[in-house]
């Protein structure tokens, strides 16, 4: 079947983020978590960040990653996708380029008609990621904040 979808983040999640996501938040570069306890960390943001969603994928009804962003400047219609991450059990089946083009259709509902995207340096993998999903790099002067070791695409949706 393969039904790959989204639902919000629950505190019940936590427990399972804990024991993948740090690994896979260090892969790619993302601190914006505590990654000592990381479930906990990603609630906590949620509820003192208005902005911020994260989404859990389900793929026939299993876990299988998490995505994270940010409806951002809604004035200028842009968003941010944070991090999209994947356990190793569910890595390379095609739920995490599913979920992320999902997000771009909730974030269009909350107005965003532009979103950007971070690619570890260090992993070429995550560019074509998002290159495969229509993203385009950007150059150093459009990207929309810093982050060690990043590089930013964007896509207008």
């Amino acid at each position: 079947m393969n039904a790959v979808t989204l639902r919000r983040f629950a505190r019940g999640d936590a427990p399972w983020l804990d024991t993948w996501f740090a690994v896979a938040a260090d892969r790619v570069g993302y601190d914006l978590v505590d990654l000592d306890a990381p479930g906990v960390s990603l609630l906590a943001r949620l509820e003192s960040e208005p902005s911020l969603m994260a989404r859990v994928i389900e793929r026939d009804g299993d876990r299988a990653g998490v995505i994270v962003c940010r409806a951002g400047d809604q004035s200028r219609g842009r968003a941010i996708i944070e991090i999209v991450a994947t356990p190793p059990d569910s890595a390379r089946r095609g739920s995490g380029m599913i979920a992320a083009a999902a997000i771009e259709d909730e974030l269009r509902t909350v107005g965003a008609h532009e979103v950007f995207a971070p690619a570890s340096a260090a992993h070429g993998i995550a560019v074509y990621f998002w290159i495969r999903l229509g993203y385009r790099p950007l150059q150093r002067t459009e990207w929309p904040c810093e982050r060690a070791g990043v590089a930013w695409l964007m896509r207008s949706i």
